[in-house]
């Protein structure tokens, strides 16, 4: 399952520590998960950048922001946008 250079990685860590490898090994996939999480938390939604300044058709894009947020966020995100 575990690449053998990792492993031995892992078991150097953890005698070196004192601490059971299956410690280690748990203690590096919470932290994986929390960054992971974190990182998704900071992507910008998929609508930035989707639209340019000015001019589209309908007005000016600026004194539209407000419509077009409505029109373009699904309806979870608008709820915690007005929080």
């Amino acid at each position: 399952m575990l690449d053998p250079s990792i492993l031995s990685e892992l078991e150097r860590i953890a005698r070196r520590t004192g601490r059971p490898t299956s410690h280690v090994i748990r203690e590096s996939l919470e932290r994986y998960v929390t960054d992971a999480r974190e990182q998704e938390a900071q992507r910008l939604p998929s609508f930035v950048g989707k639209f340019s300044g000015g001019e589209d058709g309908n007005g000016n894009v600026a004194e539209r922001a407000d419509e077009i947020l409505r029109e373009e966020l699904p309806e979870h995100l608008l709820s915690e946008r007005d929080d």
